[in-house]
């Protein structure tokens, strides 16, 4: 029998494949007419027997089917656009594969792990009530950190704008005594040049 075919959610023998896919086949009409025979042979024996003191047993009823997420866990679940371990995946940074590989998350789930990493969630209250609690305390101590980084980058802007300016100052007094000793030179050179020297 194909696992498609099979309705049996307890199914150990296909059930690697409908974990797989994360489909289980329905009931068909086909696979309900033997219990809708039996349901219907015990109700015309109650009928014909209605005095008596035993209670023929009732027919089986298939189990509620279990949600995929009672199932499966969020590492075995290998449909990357599963919604019901959507965020299992997201929180931890990866889609799970077969083989035991990590597959890399799409563009938006990589965008809400980057969110969710950033500030911390916590459940808080009743039931699924969700609130997102920031740590206050470690944001204003991260902001005066970087207020602290900024000011003393600043100062050292500061100063070493003021070393350019002198170095400026002293480069054209270099340049002036240069210019001043050249022609001192040339002046030299001149009236030794006249004097026959």
């Amino acid at each position: 029998m194909n696992w498609t075919d099979c309705t049996d959610d307890e199914c150990q023998i296909h059930l690697g494949e409908k974990q797989g896919s994360g489909w289980y086949p329905p009931f068909t009409r086909r696979s309900r007419k033997p219990s809708v025979a039996h349901d219907h042979d015990w109700r015309q024996d109650m009928e014909a027997n209605p005095g008596e003191d035993w209670v023929p047993q009732q027919p089986r009823r298939r189990r509620a089917r279990r949600a995929h997420h009672e199932i499966t866990g969020w590492e075995h679940c290998f449909n990357d656009n599963c919604n019901e371990h959507r965020w299992e995946k997201v929180d931890a940074g990866y889609y799970s594969r077969q083989v035991g590989e990590r597959g890399t998350l799409s563009k938006n789930d990589r965008r809400e792990h980057r969110k969710r990493r950033a500030v911390r969630t916590r459940l808080e209250g009743e039931g699924s009530e969700k609130t997102i609690v920031s740590d206050v305390e470690t944001l204003e101590k991260t902001i005066s950190d970087l207020q602290s980084q900024l000011d003393c980058a600043a100062q050292t802007i500061v100063a070493k704008d003021n070393d350019l300016e002198q170095l400026e100052k002293e480069k054209e007094n270099l340049q002036q005594a240069y210019n001043q000793t050249k022609q001192r030179m040339c002046q030299i050179g001149g009236m030794l040049w006249k004097e026959g020297v």
